[in-house]
């Protein structure tokens, strides 16, 4: 169980909360700070310094553009008298989201989804067996990550499966295109690669498992827990493809400090800002480009290009090809 002594309360928020409160109290709804620790298709679950409990949203809140509570988000919890629920009185400022755009049935205008908030790592996982690592994948969820500002970590899971061969040349393949993105091997029955995976969450980080059903996402985190705390489903061996057995968000504590959210199964998020995206996740490029002798320079045949003999030539064509896609 999350225990509100470990949650991520910042000094940001504390403020954020203190000054909302006050006005709740004029209101006389005086609040705790909480934490929004799961989303399942019930009521969110917040954790507070109280107590673990079920809460339903301020009618204020639903009328608002401002709806969608997610994982990881701080609110201003009300328990009024004689009620069965708490009640979210407002969701207080976010530092991130990590979101995606989805449309629903017939609907000609995509709506905005808010997987999770608050969140300062995304583990980016993906299987090395079936038809192995996706490279161009790996790089757009980077980006998409970056954007989300939020900083990415590549996890590449059952590594027990595969020759250290594979590994290895895939490793280096994915360094060159990013370098300076922490790459981490893993396999469940491995306790040293999942020591070392554990080692980025320091007390009060909290990360996001981002990949596709089959990869092992809910095996990670029992893993990471040293106990099966979720279920785990059978993966096809025809195409390594697995069932969704995570349906909730939900946010959980890990041994030594940091928090973990377990998702459902998604592929990729969508780049919403690919110029700006682009900028955060390939700084390099950016700061190499101040040197072209032409502003509009796409680093290419260009004379007097300050990136070509900068960056490497993978990293340099990883780039290129997602600046060419647009979205």
């Amino acid at each position: 169980m999350t225990s509100f002594d470990h949650l991520a309360y910042r000094t940001s928020t504390r403020e954020a909360f203190e000054k909302a409160n006050a006005k709740l109290e004029r209101q006389g709804k005086p609040c705790d700070p909480g934490c929004v620790i799961s989303l399942d298709r019930g009521y969110p679950l917040v954790c507070t310094p109280r107590a673990t409990e079920r809460a339903e949203l301020a009618t204020s809140i639903k009328k608002s553009d401002d709806s969608i509570v997610a994982v990881g988000d701080w609110v201003a919890l009300h328990q009024p008298r004689h009620h069965e629920k708490a009640v979210i009185e407002c969701v207080l400022p976010r530092r991130n989201e990590i979101m995606r755009v989805k449309r629903i049935g017939r609907e000609r205008q995509p709506r905005r989804q808010v997987l999770a908030a608050n969140v300062d790592i995304v583990l980016i996982c993906q299987s090395l067996t079936g038809d192995g690592i996706d490279e161009g994948l790996l790089v757009r969820q980077m980006v998409a990550v970056a954007g989300c500002k939020a900083a990415p970590v590549f996890v590449l899971t059952k590594g027990d499966m595969v020759d250290d061969a594979v590994i290895e040349a895939t490793c280096e393949r994915i360094g060159r295109i990013a370098p300076d993105v922490p790459l981490f091997v893993v396999s469940v029955d491995d306790s040293a690669s999942i020591d070392r995976l554990r080692g980025v969450f320091s007390p009060f980080t909290t990360g996001l498992l981002l990949g596709e059903s089959g990869v092992g996402k809910s095996s990670l985190v029992n893993a990471l827990l040293g106990e099966q705390a979720l279920a785990t489903g059978d993966v096809r061996a025809s195409d390594d493809k697995g069932r969704h057995t995570t349906v909730a968000r939900r946010m959980i504590e890990l041994p030594g400090g940091g928090l973990v959210i377990d998702a459902p199964g998604l592929r990729t998020l969508q780049i919403l800002d690919m110029e700006a995206s682009l900028k955060l996740a390939f700084e390099d490029i950016a700061q190499a480009a101040l040197g072209c002798r032409f502003r509009d320079c796409t680093h290419g045949d260009e004379p007097g290009c300050g990136v070509r003999d900068a960056i490497a030539p993978e990293r340099l064509e990883a780039y290129r090809r997602l600046l060419s896609s647009g979205r």
